[in-house]
């Protein structure tokens, strides 16, 4: 017998003792099955399709979602702690929170095709300025990327695979797509966060002295709407705003996907949901430098 196969005998024969009514008995099986760690997931999630009994079904998700997510906070560390962490790597992690099981190739080649469709349009002749034209066509006129129909709190308009579903999210998702779009595309196009937890892009070049400087700022809300630093300072100051130079620093990737959970966290406890807060507030925590 190969140990693979023993390994999965063994994992059938802990699993048939998920219904042990001892509850210190229970719990060191259950401690055994997340100690197998993912590979656990898709036999536990066959025997819960094969029993009637509620309070196994009830005690094999909750084993599951443990595992899944000891295992997103093993990736975020991960992920949060290279060099030149990828976003759009961090997107998909966050979106794992609330969907596990999604199909992250298929997401992967569906970005693929938005990224070709505009690559095809695009030119080295092209100005910064045009070159940003062509995308926003793409991305907001020909795909029809935009914000909520209605402005509600509701945690699907943050997540990736939705985004890509429905075409609709809020600023922040779409924003974060267009600035992976965009960077893949080799454009310097980096995310910033205004006053109000707004997300902004801007075009950064580096000056003479190597210092980031930007050259203009996109607004996601708005179809990509192009503004100037100048013209964005002005508004802020009528909006009294204190203008502060640090709204004009480029965020890190993985500051971004700490603002994406702490606003999920705030979502949900808007919704009356604060069972997940402890969880979030830890996913977040991994994120961070």
């Amino acid at each position: 017998m190969d140990s693979h196969k023993g390994d999965e005998i063994e994992l059938q024969a802990l699993i048939s003792l998920i219904d042990e009514p001892d509850y210190v008995s229970f719990t060191k099986v259950k401690e055994q099955i997340f100690n197998i760690g993912p590979p656990a997931v898709p036999l536990l999630e066959s025997a819960w399709e094969n029993t009637f009994d509620v309070n196994v079904q009830r005690r094999i998700e909750d084993i599951i979602h443990n595992i899944q997510f000891n295992q997103l906070h093993f990736d975020l560390v991960k992920w949060a702690h290279f060099k030149d962490t990828d976003l759009l790597e961090g997107f998909v992690l966050f979106t794992k929170y609330q969907y596990p099981s999604m199909n992250i190739d298929l997401l992967k080649e569906q970005i693929g095709k938005l990224k070709k469709d505009i690559w095809i349009e695009l030119n080295e002749s092209l100005t910064p300025l045009e070159k940003v034209k062509v995308l926003n066509h793409i991305f907001y006129d020909h795909y029809k990327f935009r914000l909520p129909e209605k402005q509600e709190a509701d945690v699907r308009y943050l997540f990736l695979n939705n985004l890509m579903e429905t075409r609709m999210g809020y600023s922040i998702s779409l924003g974060i797509l267009y600035t992976v779009i965009a960077q893949s595309l080799g454009m310097p196009i980096k995310g910033l966060l205004l006053p109000g937890e707004r997300y902004f892009m801007a075009w950064i070049e580096s000056d003479p002295l190597g210092a980031d400087r930007v050259k203009f700022c996109i607004n996601p809300e708005n179809k990509g709407g192009i503004f100037t630093k100048e013209e964005l300072i002005v508004l802020l100051k009528k909006l009294k705003f204190p203008t502060q130079e640090n709204y004009f620093v480029p965020l890190k990737p993985n500051y971004i996907i700490e603002k994406m959970f702490e606003m999920l966290a705030y979502l949900y406890s808007a919704a009356g949901d604060t069972s997940k807060q402890d969880e979030l507030l830890r996913l977040k925590d991994a994120c961070s430098d």
